[in-house]
């Protein structure tokens, strides 16, 4: 069984959680411990990938305007859009999670623990890739959330969600989203080129579930899946208590 420390952060500003993040991989790179952290925020934000230009998807002016976050992220992708969801991120090597070192990526096993996430919830999820709607959602979007990748995954046709990958030999760092409800209008009143149909091809438990879990009980939810699927001990701590090792076994 693997050890991984878990780290419980509080609600945090959009740059306050993409440093939490990139700190996370840069002391993985020292130190080699895998981490597996969940988050959420402190109000609406958008984050945008490693090579993106958030000037031409998003109305910054707007967004400084209104007090709403905006944050580069270590890993790729378009414009992605934060409020009322659970968020995680990790960081591990491929050995640390059953990845098989001949397989340069194998989307299937590390998002395995998220199929198990959905489904505790009695939900039927599955890849993008295996719809009968993916040639008509895979078409680029400046929204993540519009687009639909091969292996993002869907309820009853939809993407749900979505995650993002940084690669650094056998080393993954991957972050992404569980929305629990999302305003389009006020996603659309600061990207003003989302899809008309978006209701069409995104959905979120809301949407989903008669009833949405408490937010502490979709975490512990989350946790579970993970430590299940990759057969997982965790040692706990906050960001600051895993910087200094203060920390406690969680069994």
């Amino acid at each position: 069984m693997k050890n991984f420390r878990l780290i419980r952060s509080q609600p945090g500003e959009a740059c306050d959680n993409m440093v939490q993040d990139q700190s996370l991989f840069s002391r993985y790179l020292e130190d080699g411990i895998p981490v597996f952290r969940v988050y959420r925020w402190r109000g609406p934000a958008f984050t945008y990938g490693i090579a993106g230009h958030p000037e031409e998807e998003i109305n910054l002016k707007l967004c400084e305007q209104d007090n709403v976050g905006v944050a580069q992220r270590i890993t790729g992708g378009g414009v992605l859009f934060h409020d009322d969801e659970l968020t995680y991120s990790l960081v591990c090597s491929k050995d640390d999670i059953g990845e098989d070192k001949f397989v340069f990526v194998d989307y299937r096993k590390i998002c395995s623990f998220l199929i198990n996430f959905y489904q505790s919830l009695g939900l039927k999820v599955g890849f993008a890739l295996e719809g009968d709607n993916f040639k008509k959602y895979s078409v680029n979007q400046e929204l993540c959330s519009a687009a639909h990748e091969k292996y993002d995954l869907v309820i009853n046709g939809k993407k749900i969600g979505g995650n993002a990958q940084k690669r650094k030999r056998a080393i993954i760092f991957q972050h992404g989203s569980i929305p629990i409800n999302v305003n389009w209008e006020l996603v659309r009143r600061y990207t003003p080129n989302l899809p008309q149909n978006i209701l069409d091809c995104v959905t979120t438990l809301a949407q989903e579930l008669k009833v949405v879990p408490s937010k502490d009980i979709l975490e512990h939810k989350l946790i579970a899946a993970f430590s299940s699927t990759f057969k997982v001990k965790f040692i706990e701590g906050d960001v600051k208590c895993y910087l200094s090792y203060e920390t406690s076994l969680v069994e």
